[in-house]
């Protein structure tokens, strides 16, 4: 009998100095401490980043005071088996409506992890100030419709930097407090994805994010496993 070997697949994109950040997120620093060039024994760089730069996972108390931070998850919470995709093929600074996730209810009611493909992974090479204001995302109604349908989800990714839509982020903001918010709740958020491949075959996520004391969410890297 031959085995078909899992294909290892990133879905997230590694931290680079001109990253299109949400409005309000300082871009990365990056500056050498020690260098072998200068004569030193190693090289050590200081990092500098705000906690919401490149691929990163929201957790509750990115928005709730008494939710529960990143460091508050068990390994298990970042591993999903049931992954599933969508393609929402929606216009610049659009804002998902329930009826856009409707003809999806089958697909999304299979999953512990809904994957949510807007197709701009190209856009944040090519036009990375479109990509930055000017991409769909969430509002309050479609983030209702989510939260209330679909219980058994604890996690939404996607390949745009934000979960709420940033071109009407006053009126879209609330979307990440009503996916996120509850006591106790354990629910994610993971935004800036590289969706742009052959995800067919995807059977196993792993998120992994940076887990730092006292903050509320984490840049992380993240793993598909297609079968």
């Amino acid at each position: 009998m031959t085995m078909r070997l899992a294909n290892i697949l990133r879905l997230s994109y590694p931290l680079r100095l001109n990253d299109p950040l949400p409005p309000a997120i300082p871009p990365l620093q990056l500056a050498r401490k020690y260098s072998l060039d200068a004569g030193d024994d190693a090289n050590v760089f200081i990092i500098t980043m705000a906690n919401h730069s490149g691929t990163h996972v929201d957790a509750p108390r990115h928005v709730e005071a008494t939710g529960l931070p990143i460091t508050a998850f068990a390994p298990s919470d970042f591993y999903f088996d049931r992954p599933a995709i969508i393609d929402l093929h929606l216009s610049d600074g659009e804002v998902v409506q329930p009826e856009h996730l409707v003809p999806h209810a089958n697909t999304i009611r299979s999953a512990d992890l809904l994957l949510i493909r807007f197709g701009y992974g190209p856009v944040r090479s090519q036009a990375p100030s479109r990509y930055r204001d000017q991409c769909p995302g969430f509002g309050v109604a479609s983030a209702t419709y989510l939260r209330e349908q679909f219980p058994q989800l604890r996690a939404v990714g996607m390949d745009v930097p934000s979960f709420s839509c940033i071109k009407y982020l006053s009126e879209t903001m609330r979307a990440h407090n009503v996916v996120l918010g509850g006591e106790g709740r354990k629910f994610l958020i993971i935004e800036d994805l590289n969706l742009d491949q052959d995800l067919s075959d995807l059977r196993e996520v792993w998120v992994a994010p940076l887990l730092v004391e006292g903050t509320d969410s984490a840049p992380c890297t993240v793993y598909g496993i297609a079968r």
